[in-house]
């Protein structure tokens, strides 16, 4: 049970760093682009974006 708490605060400390270098971001540049980011993820997924095809 010691490993799996150890883990868990251990994720918890990545996420908490990750919410910090993000609002640094923001901060700097301004919020990300929703659908800039939609794109990046399906590229990095391999998955459609969620409005591929809807102009179409």
């Amino acid at each position: 049970m010691s490993a799996y708490l150890e883990k868990a605060a251990q994720r918890q400390i990545e996420r908490d760093t990750l919410d910090e270098l993000i609002a640094d971001f923001d901060k700097t540049n301004g919020p990300a682009d929703p659908e800039a980011v939609a794109s990046k993820r399906a590229k990095l997924t391999g998955s459609p974006a969620p409005d591929a095809g809807a102009a179409a």
